[in-house]
């Protein structure tokens, strides 16, 4: 019988944020702050590719964050991916919120 490979055979480890990149957030003209933030994804190999990862993420960012306007800050926008340029995450807009304590202050 021939032998597949040894037993006992350690496994090398390999740190996980090793093969991940960092992608610059681009909130649309609209806003004030042009950076929104921020993502990590796996380093291109292979078939797989970085770009298909990041389409289609969706992000939630405080208006008061785009804005510079801590006024505000209670309104989320959720931001979509929409296409990647070198290092950056071209956003659309995607939908917004309220944040739930303001809600519930409007209510009362």
């Amino acid at each position: 019988r021939l032998s597949k490979g040894k037993k006992g055979l350690k496994k090398k480890i390999v740190d996980p944020f090793s093969r991940k990149e960092w992608y610059d957030l681009r909130a649309p003209t609209v806003f004030e702050t042009r950076i929104a933030g921020k993502t990590l994804v796996n380093r291109s190999q292979g078939t797989k590719n970085a770009v298909d990862y990041l389409k289609s993420r969706v992000f939630e960012v405080s208006l008061g964050d785009l804005n510079k306007d801590e006024e505000q800050a209670f309104r989320k926008f959720k931001l979509q991916v929409s296409d990647v340029a070198g290092r950056n995450c071209l956003t659309s807009f995607h939908s917004m919120d309220i944040t739930t304590d303001k809600l519930r202050s409007l209510i009362k």
